[in-house]
């Protein structure tokens, strides 16, 4: 067996989850979820490589910036081969298959219920086969280049990425995931070529499954796919991270769509480089409660906004962590979107004199325990969840046990870190 160590065992007994690691001889991080009864198995093949890593160094070389939206790009070039189109075998395989590129990271997945070990060849054999030519790569331009327009009309998109880009002056987190026609114009098969063999080495990859197959088998399996092909040793890949100052770039945006109801988000974004693991995610889960205690359906703020008419059932709040830096968004479609963010920044300074108190920060407590629980119960999520929590460098099956042991005290100092009326910024789609 081509392994290095003993294997690491991941488990929390509330969620009743356990996640088998293993490191293999080609650098990739092979796990596998077993879930007794499940007819469905699920596998992804993800690579440590998102959207904001736009800059990086091989071996103390010189630096490599990036156009944006490659990592998107090299997600749709992966699937085409030299005879056929990945999505074919998988489809006479009887298998649904997809593929999506994050912030920080980029996923090849696919679900089925037989023929799994044939899926999962599938899989590992075209993410590690590219298939970049210069007229390929220029048929692509014009394919993603309609996705980018497609997007560019989409309201709620496009109130998401203002937001962002009101929020951060220097940071890629505030690019479009699949970039611009403009940035996408300097992609050549050279660049995917380089790319690839930086990102998609086995030792920057997970290869995942989730089902009720022989974890035993699996691991057989594994090893043998990942002994086919070898890509060498993992190059000495450095991230070149971007700076980026905690005051907003801009305190607002506004865009006017073919909307037949303005859309409104608020939000606060927070800079941390250097924090990782159980950190990270402890403070994505306070603010978390944070964001829930104050905007909640279920809170005061809430209630006043839809007796004044203000909000419906789409207003809402998220916390999203990425790397160094994170954000937080409030929002939804509203009638009167400068009445909200003018009834909300009212309402915030006795918000944050008072706090909250213990009785609404335990209660969405247990509200969110309740929706990890039930969360756990989605193949999908186990799976990107794992993936990216040890990217991150943390482990997922401790969210439940960290949630629980959240302090008020900490509650309501995150609020009052987070939440500052002068660093709000406010992103608005209006009927045109």
């Amino acid at each position: 067996m081509s392994w290095t160590g003993d294997p690491t065992v991941l488990e929390n007994s509330t969620l009743q989850e356990r996640v088998v690691e293993r490191v293999h001889s080609s650098g990739a991080t092979v796990a596998f979820c077993h879930k007794p009864g499940y007819l469905r198995k699920y596998a992804c093949f993800t690579t440590n490589f998102g959207s904001v890593d736009d800059r990086f160094r091989i071996g103390g070389g010189s630096e490599v910036s990036l156009p944006d939206g490659v990592a998107h790009f090299l997600e749709h070039k992966m699937f085409e081969g030299e005879k056929e189109d990945a999505f074919q075998e998988f489809s006479r395989l009887g298998a649904s298959a997809n593929a999506f590129t994050g912030f920080n990271g980029t996923s090849y997945l696919f679900s089925c219920t037989d023929q799994f070990y044939s899926c999962l060849s599938h899989l590992v054999r075209f993410v590690q086969s590219p298939h970049f030519t210069p007229e390929n790569v220029e048929k692509e331009k014009g394919i993603i280049g309609q996705e980018i327009r497609m997007y560019e009309d989409m309201p709620g998109w496009r109130v998401y990425f203002n937001l962002l880009e009101a929020m951060y002056e220097n940071h890629p987190v505030s690019k479009d995931i699949a970039g611009t026609e403009e940035s996408i114009s300097g992609i050549t098969s050279p660049l995917l070529d380089d790319c690839w063999s930086a990102f998609y080495h086995p030792s920057n990859m997970i290869l995942f499954a989730v089902g009720d197959e022989s974890e035993e088998e699996f691991f057989e399996q594994a090893d043998r796919l990942l002994s086919e092909k070898d890509l060498g040793p993992a190059p000495l890949l450095e991230k070149i991270a971007t700076s980026e100052e905690l005051d907003p770039a801009k305190t607002e945006i506004r865009q006017e769509m073919h909307v037949g109801r303005s859309k409104l988000l608020m939000g606060w974004k927070d800079v941390h480089p250097g924090l990782s693991g159980k950190e990270m995610m402890h403070k994505e889960l306070l603010t978390d409660l944070v964001l829930e205690c104050v905007f909640g359906q279920s809170g005061e703020l809430f209630e006043k906004l839809q007796t004044a008419n203000l909000v419906d059932d789409s207003f809402g709040a998220s916390y999203m962590i990425y790397g160094d830096v994170g954000h937080s968004a409030i929002g939804g479609d509203v009638a009167e979107p400068d009445q909200v963010r003018d009834f909300i920044l009212e309402e915030l300074p006795a918000i944050l004199a008072k706090g909250i108190c213990t009785e609404d920060i335990d209660r969405q407590r247990r509200a969110a325990t309740g929706q990890l629980l039930r969360s756990f119960n989605s193949l999908e999520n186990i799976a990107g969840s794992y993936c990216s929590a040890r990217f991150l460098g943390s482990n997922p099956f401790e969210v439940v046990d960290l949630v629980n042991k959240i302090q008020s005290e900490e509650v309501v100092e995150r609020l009052r870190e987070h939440i500052h009326p002068d660093r709000m910024v406010c992103s608005i789609i209006s009927p045109a």
